[in-house]
C-alpha cells in the first residue's frame, strides 16, 4: 500500500506542484490550503508524513505541527518556508519536525528525506510493538529539561550540565565579580550570552572584551553607552582573561573596584572571567597577579566538558549545521543520523566545543544529502565534490523526468523557474524536456 502524505500550503500553485510531484513518486496524497481543514482531516485520517508551509494565514506552520503532534506524536512532519532564521530552525527541530527546507525547493532531496523519514518510523513502530513517541534516527529531538529559565549553552540533558545551568542561574544576583573555568575549547561566549538572558535587557546590559579588545577608551566608551539608555547594571565579560597582559590586569582590578578612571561611573558594575584552567594552578604559573587572583576567587563555577555531557553533544551538533547551512548554500539542515549521532557521544573531544564546530563544518560540506552519516561525519566515505548540476544529474536518473514536466507544466512552461525550482541551470532542465 502506498504511503499517505498530507501536503498544507496556502499558495495554491505550489500546494499543486508539490502534489504533483509526490503523486509521481508513489505517494497517496491529500493536499489542502486551509490549516484549519487540515487539522480536522489529520483528526479523522492516517498519514504516514505531513509536509506543511510555515508562513499561512489563521496558523503557522509551527502551531500547526504542534497542533498535530498531540493527536499524532508519531508521525513525521517536514516545514517548507520561503525564508527561516536559524534560531527558527533551531526551535523546529527541537520540537521533532524530522526536516526543514528552504523554498526553492530541491524536490529530490525532499523526496530523499520523505523516504527515510517513513521508513524510520515504521522501523521503530515495528522494534517497538507500540506506537508511542520515538526519536528517528534524523530527527533533532530536545526533550524539555524542565528548568525554569532559558538556556542554550547546553541542551542541560546531562546531569552535569543541568547542574551547572542550575548553578548559574542561582549565582545570577552575584554581586561583583563570576569566574567560569573550563578546558580549551570552551564556548564561553554562548555560556556568558545564557547569563544575560537571565535579565530583563534594560535593566542589565553586558559587554565582551578580550585581549584585543580590552583598553581604557574602549570600555569608557561601553560604560557610556549604557548609562544614556538608563539601565541600572552593567555587566564586564573577559573572554581570555588568562591570556591579558599587565596593563589590561590593573585595569580590570580598577573597574571593579570603580577606581581610576572609572571612579565616577554612576551604575554598578559586575565581572565574568572566563578562564582556560584552574584559578590556583594559573596564579601559580604568573598568569593571574594577586589582585585579580583576590578578584577571581571570590564565586568560582567550573565549566563542564563535552565528554562529561555525552547526551548534550548531538544537539549541540545539529544547532552548528543550523547555523552553517544556509552559509554554505545548503538548501535543507540535514540531521545526523544514529550512527553518526553515536559516534559523537563517544569521543572525548579535548578541544571541547572548538573542536565539535569543526567537526560539524567538515561535515555539512562534505554532505550533498539531507543526513549526515557516519562515513560523512568521519570523512571516510567517499569525497563528495559534486556540483549542483551534477547532483541534480544523478539524482533525477533515480526519479525520472515526471516531476520535471509537471513543474513545467504547472510553472506556465518557464524554463527559468522550474531551474530555480530544482535548484540547477536551464540547460540541463531543457536536456531534460527534450
Amino acid at each position: 500500500m502506498n504511503s499517505k502524505v498530507l501536503i498544507l500550503d496556502d499558495d495554491a500553485d505550489f500546494n499543486s506542484l508539490l502534489t504533483d510531484v509526490f503523486e509521481q513518486a508513489d505517494y497517496e496524497v491529500t493536499s489542502l490550503l486551509d490549516p484549519l481543514q487540515a487539522l480536522e482531516l489529520f483528526s479523522d485520517g492516517n498519514f504516514d508524513l505531513v509536509v506543511t508551509d510555515h508562513k499561512m494565514p489563521d496558523m503557522t506552520g509551527t502551531e500547526f505541527m504542534k497542533r498535530i503532534k498531540v493527536i499524532s506524536p508519531e508521525t513525521p512532519i517536514i516545514m517548507v518556508s520561503g525564508y527561516l532564521e536559524n534560531d527558527a530552525i533551531r526551535d523546529l527541530l527541537s520540537d521533532g519536525v524530522g526536516g526543514v527546507f528552504l523554498k526553492p525547493l530541491n524536490i529530490f532531496s525532499l523526496l530523499e528525506r520523505t523516504s527515510e523519514l517513513i521508513e524510520e518510523t515504521r522501523n521503530q513502530e515495528a522494534s517497538s510493538g507500540s506506537n508511542s513517541v520515538s526519536e528517528s534516527a534524523g530527527a533533532f529531538i530536545q526533550p524539555s529539561h524542565g528548568l525554569e529559565f532559558t538556556f542554550r549553552s547546553y541542551p542541560c540533558l546531562a546531569e552535569k550540565s543541568r547542574k551547572f545551568a542550575e548553578r548559574l542561574y542561582g549565582l545570577k544576583d552575584f554581586r561583583s565579580t563570576l569566574t567560569l573555568t573550563g578546558e580549551n575549547g570552551m564556548h564561553f561566549r554562548a555560556i556568558c550570552e545564557d547569563i544575560a538572558g537571565f535579565y530583563e535587557r534594560n535593566y542589565e546590559h553586558f559587554f565582551y572584551f578580550d585581549k584585543d579588545s580590552l583598553d581604557q577608551a574602549t570600555i569608557l566608551a561601553s560604560l557610556q553607552r549604557a548609562v544614556q539608555t538608563e539601565c541600572e547594571r552593567i555587566t564586564c565579560v573577559i573572554l581570555g582573561a588568562d591570556t591579558l597582559n599587565d596593563a589590561q590586569k590593573v585595569l580590570l582590578v580598577q573597574l571593579a573596584k570603580h577606581e581610576g578612571v572609572f571612579e565616577a561611573t554612576s551604575v554598578s558594575i559586575r565581572l565574568i572571567f572566563c578562564l582556560c584552567g584552574d584559578i590556583d594552578t594559573l596564579f601559580d604559573e604568573g598568569l593571574i597577579d594577586e589582585h585579580l587572583y583576590i578578584l577571581m576567587g571570590t564565586a568560582e563555577v567550573p565549566v563542564p566538558a563535552l565528554r562529561e555531557c555525552a547526551k548534550d553533544i548531538p544537539v549541540l551538533a545539529q544547532k552548528l549545521a543550523v547555523d552553517s547551512f544556509r552559509e554554505l548554500g545548503k538548501d535543507s539542515v540535514p540531521t545526523f543520523d544514529k550512527e553518526a549521532k553515536d559516534y559523537l557521544q563517544k569521543q572525548p573531544w579535548p578541544e571541547n566545543y572548538t573542536e565539535l564546530s569543526l567537526t560539524v563544518r567538515k561535515a555539512m560540506e562534505r554532505i550533498s544529502g539531507s543526513v549526515i552519516t557516519l562515513d560523512v561525519l568521519t570523512g571516510k566515505g567517499p569525497a563528495i565534490q559534486l556540483t549542483q548540476r551534477e547532483i541534480f544529474q544523478k539524482e533525477i536518473e533515480l526519479f525520472g523526468d515526471q516531476a520535471i514536466q509537471a513543474a513545467w507544466s504547472l510553472l506556465d512552461k518557464d524554463t527559468s523557474l522550474v531551474a530555480e525550482l530544482f535548484g540547477t541551470d536551464i540547460e540541463a532542465i531543457e536536456q531534460r524536456l527534450n
